[in-house]
């Protein structure tokens, strides 16, 4: 194992005194022209619920193995 892999490295003073000294290019933040523009607006289509209650309890069992061959599951 490798000591030391969990802690952070400091900056050296070196590296310290010589960000002081480096140039930063700043960016403006100015929209380029044309920008964005809607070109429409589509709903996903609605997909119908097929929610099938098979039962209650102990009762619900034999149509969810039922169920589940049908599906290919079992």
């Amino acid at each position: 194992m490798k000591e030391g892999i969990n802690l952070p490295r400091y900056p050296t003073m070196k590296g310290r005194l010589a960000s002081k000294k480096a140039e930063l290019n700043s960016i403006g933040a100015a929209a380029e022209p044309g920008g964005q523009a809607q070109v429409r607006l589509l709903n996903p289509p609605e997909v119908a619920n097929e929610t099938v209650i098979l039962g209650t309890g102990p009762d619900a069992a034999p149509a969810v193995v039922d169920l589940l061959e049908e599906l290919g599951v079992m």
